[in-house]
């Protein structure tokens, strides 16, 4: 979680500036960045340079969902039957932030429906170009409990052969109970029309402690990285113009992989829980 050094000077520069709005937070002018957020911080990924202005984050620290920055889903997301899982929903009772994090859970209910839970911008915060990074700890995917962190547009099901007209990129999805990830961008809609393309790649220890995620969108295209290591790259007609909006997406998911013990789970039990230590995204100043 945030180091002990870093409380210390938060408070210590809260105590001694709480006249100057500056002292706190990158952009205070903007709603959409945590005045939490330490003053001028970078991404941490030494592979896109410097020279990024925060636009938008949340730390995860006040014990409370920002709803001018989340929507907490409540919806039916359909079946697994690999998994045993006759039907899966994201719920709102499984989202909190504690623990300075945003707990985002999974939950057997009865023998065969898994609970889940997410949170997303859309219409509060949308990203174009730009740099999105994410501190997560995982969930536990030996129960089935896929982690993911993603963007979708609205008009992501447009269809003209190209994701110029928006794109679901699932930045990660923790799929399988082996340390490896999957980094995906769908376009087209899900239906007849429906094209993909996604990476399968290592990433030893993932299942253990936090890790850090980035995003890098710009003219050339897009880069994700795991832990300031480059894993995926997409150009082409995987790319989404700078005009189309993009929210951004924190899960658990039951997972699509058939992987995992969830029929061996106990009924009506709590499965495990993600931990989103802080969300960011920069734009090029």
């Amino acid at each position: 979680m945030k180091k002990l050094g870093y409380l210390l000077f938060s408070t210590f520069v809260l105590a001694a500036c709480s006249d100057n709005a500056d002292a706190v937070g990158t952009n205070v002018d903007s709603k959409f960045v945590d005045k939490a957020t330490p003053a001028g911080v970078q991404p941490e990924n030494d592979l896109i340079g410097d020279g990024w202005k925060l636009e938008f984050s949340d730390e995860f620290n006040d014990g409370r969902i920002d709803f001018d920055k989340w929507i907490v889903k409540d919806e039916s997301r359909g079946s697994r039957p690999a998994l045993g899982i006759t039907e899966w929903f994201f719920k709102p009772e499984a989202v909190e932030e504690k623990d300075d994090a945003l707990v985002i859970k999974a939950k057997k209910v009865g023998d065969d429906v898994m609970y889940c839970g997410s949170v997303y911008s859309y219409t509060k915060y949308n990203m174009h170009h730009g740099y999105v990074e994410a501190r997560i700890k995982l969930a536990d995917m030996k129960k089935s409990v896929l982690t993911a962190f993603w963007l979708q547009s609205p008009t992501m099901g447009n269809v003209d052969g190209t994701g110029n007209d928006g794109a679901e990129i699932d930045i990660f999805e923790s799929a399988y109970v082996t340390d490896e990830l999957i980094t995906t961008i769908h376009i087209d809609g899900y239906a007849d029309d429906h094209q993909e393309k996604n990476f399968r790649y290592d990433t030893p220890g993932v299942f253990e402690g936090y890790h850090t995620w980035g995003m890098l969108w710009d003219e050339e295209g897009i880069k994700v990285y795991y832990d300031g290591e480059l894993k995926a790259t997409f150009d082409g007609i995987w790319v989404p113009e700078k005009v189309v909006d993009e929210y951004l997406y924190l899960s658990t998911i039951a997972t699509f992989s058939g992987q995992g013990d969830f029929k061996g789970q106990p009924s009506d039990s709590w499965l495990s829980e993600a931990y989103f230590d802080y969300v960011r995204v920069w734009v090029k100043e």
